[in-house]
């Protein structure tokens, strides 16, 4: 015999034994926001909004490709002032997500634990 019959005989009470007027379940609601609302403060803008939201006139460097990463540092110190953060990275790094307008990440051509600032430029380096 199947268990979900005598479940129901239980819930609904058939057979006499509980009054299922008595019986009542509760709803529960969950507020779930609209999809807008979802969207964390950290997501960084598109690609065409970084001059919106972050201060300077350049976010990225594609004429830094391949180059040593000291020179790439003070290149883009000296084009965005408001940079104040340039971090070296494997070209194989798991990196986070979250977005910081003072921020570029220079992914080198060399792995953990090697020379950076004489390492070469991987990847274009962007602000975030």
């Amino acid at each position: 015999m199947s268990i979900l019959p005598l479940l129901l005989v239980l819930h609904l009470g058939i057979g006499g034994h509980t009054d299922a007027s008595k019986l009542s379940m509760p709803i529960l609601r969950q507020h779930i926001p609209p999809p807008e609302h979802n969207i964390p403060p950290e997501e960084p803008p598109a690609s065409t909004d970084i001059h919106i939201t972050c201060r300077g006139n350049k976010f990225s460097w594609p004429e830094l490709v391949g180059k040593k990463g000291k020179e790439a540092k003070a290149v883009i110190q000296r084009e965005n002032p408001y940079i104040d953060n340039v971090v070296y990275a494997p070209q194989d790094a798991i990196v986070t997500d979250k977005y910081f307008c003072n921020r570029v990440r220079l992914l080198m051509n060399c792995d953990a634990g090697c020379d950076y600032e004489n390492a070469r430029v991987f990847q274009v380096p962007v602000v975030g």
